[in-house]
């Protein structure tokens, strides 16, 4: 009797392990993993909120040293695509409040809206292991591309051009 228990206890264990675990993981393809996120105001958030145009969430942390290079590379882009037609958000996941997102954004430079990222549903969600990465979003709210580590500033450009289709001829078409 006691072994016919652990093999039934062995064979809930390997089936709860084979099912997928709760909580949505980000995907190309798909709408970003809904999150919520403390501001710098201190306020909590719904990141999906957010998205009303292609979007660029990135993904960094106070002692991140290719992140200053990113940076750079993010606030040249806002320039050259407009950031009425381009939204960058950052996400920092070594703060849980306002304070390291103040840091962050004096020391660096970080001119875009920053949230607090330091919860486990967020970093799983986004599957961050590592940083700098980049989530690139289009007008339609679905995942384009997820980039790790490090872009090089064609590479950001290309994908800032494929989240951004048709949107300059959607917003044109508008005024006419």
């Amino acid at each position: 009797m006691m072994f016919s228990k652990q093999i039934a206890l062995i064979i809930i264990f390997l089936i709860a392990s084979y099912i997928p675990a709760a909580g949505a993981e980000v995907k190309v393809g798909e709408p970003p993993p809904a999150v919520t996120l403390m501001n710098e105001e201190g306020k909590m958030v719904e990141l999906g909120s957010l998205l009303d145009k292609p979007t660029i969430i990135y993904f960094t942390h106070n002692a991140c040293h290719y992140c200053t290079q990113i940076i750079a590379m993010l606030i040249r882009a806002d320039k050259k695509f407009g950031s009425q037609d381009l939204q960058i958000m950052g996400v920092n996941v070594m703060a849980k409040d306002r304070k390291l997102i103040r840091a962050y954004k004096d020391e660096l430079g970080f001119i875009f809206p920053m949230f607090a990222g330091n919860q486990a549903d967020v970093l799983k969600a986004y599957k961050i292991y590592y940083v700098p990465k980049l989530i690139f979003i289009d007008r339609n709210k679905i995942v384009k591309n997820v980039v790790g580590h490090f872009i090089l500033e064609p590479e950001l450009h290309e994908n800032i051009r494929e989240i951004m289709e048709g949107t300059k001829a959607q917003r044109d078409k508008g005024t006419e």
